[in-house]
């Protein structure tokens, strides 16, 4: 199979830089972030040839050409779904990997129609399962972007079915694409909670917004205290400090990326509806998580099943 490898040198769209009020501890390590994401050069893409993929390798393409940005389609053969007692495999794996190389062919020429001058790598690769497949690529890649189902068990990849760690394999954001409810939209939105670390998420949220000259709409839910609790609450008084210390979070991206049209809101809920909600007029949500292994953490989890648009993981810094 033909790969093609050519160098592109370009700017960071997924690059970290901290913002100047998050330098304590948990951000010693920020420069070296920066560092290692100006060096990913590659979107990385799962194929397996469903409908769900192809709609990932249509998003990826369109982002590499956005960002400069070279694409790598990997199929991944999964051993581990042959290893059956009493059952051969002579000659089902070279099978399966034929059957790979035309996905990829298939795969490579729908991100060309889409994008002509898009450099892409296409490999099939023979490892247990999907993700420690994706694995051996995604050091390099500035993002990971997944079908949010497919014949490989991509949802698996994220939601837990698999009970694989991710964090070591993927070091960068993870794009999960599902067909969006509004393809005329272009606002990114941005899941915030106060109560962690925002910079991952505004990160790239800001870099996204900017590189694609779109509105970014910062949402931030302040879940419902307990009924006795929430009954001596005012509401009016909490939800606006709720928007003051926002609106005091974005202040340093607001000075960094001063183009970028950005909307604020707080609501009183669950954070999982608001954002479904947001997503059906959302080119892109995108949310943090925490969580260093899988399952995620309940907030990223609940956006991915309910999302109707495409969904941006981003992994905590520390």
């Amino acid at each position: 199979m033909e790969i093609r490898r050519i160098l592109i040198l370009t700017g960071s769209v997924y690059g970290r830089t901290p913002p100047p009020h998050f330098t304590d501890t948990r951000r010693t390590h920020s420069i070296k972030e920066e560092e290692m994401a100006t060096e990913r050069r590659t979107i990385l893409v799962g194929a397996d040839g469903s409908a769900p993929s192809d709609l990932a390798v249509a998003w990826a393409a369109d982002e590499a050409a956005r960002t400069g940005r070279s694409l790598r389609l990997v199929h991944v053969v999964e051993t581990a779904m042959l290893d059956v007692p009493g059952r051969t495999t002579d000659g089902i794996v070279e099978e399966l990997t034929e059957s790979g190389g035309r996905i990829l062919r298939d795969s490579e020429a729908l991100a060309l129609r889409r994008q002509p001058r898009l450099v892409i790598e296409t490999e099939v690769v023979q490892d247990t399962t999907v993700p420690s497949g994706l694995r051996r690529f995604a050091g390099e890649a500035a993002a990971v972007v997944v079908g949010h189902r497919g014949r490989g068990g991509f949802t698996g990849l994220l939601l837990g079915s698999t009970g694989l760690r991710l964090t070591g394999g993927y070091p960068g954001p993870v794009i999960v694409v599902r067909e969006r409810a509004d393809i005329t939209a272009d606002e990114i939105v941005a899941g915030v909670d106060l109560a962690e670390d925002p910079a991952p998420v505004l990160d790239h949220a800001f870099a996204t917004a900017a590189a694609r000259e779109a509105p970014l709409r910062v949402v931030h839910v302040r879940r419902p205290a307990p009924l006795a609790v929430e009954a001596r609450v005012d509401k009016r008084n909490a939800t606006e400090v709720a928007r003051e210390r926002l609106a005091a979070v974005l202040a340093p991206w607001r000075e960094r990326y001063p183009d970028v049209k950005v909307s604020e809101e707080v609501y009183i809920g669950h954070p999982v509806d608001a954002l479904a909600t947001a997503s059906a007029n959302a080119a892109l949500v995108v949310v943090g998580s925490r969580e260093r292994v899988v399952p995620l953490g309940s907030v990223s989890h609940g956006v991915l099943h309910h999302a109707r648009g495409p969904v941006a993981v981003i992994r905590s810094y520390a």
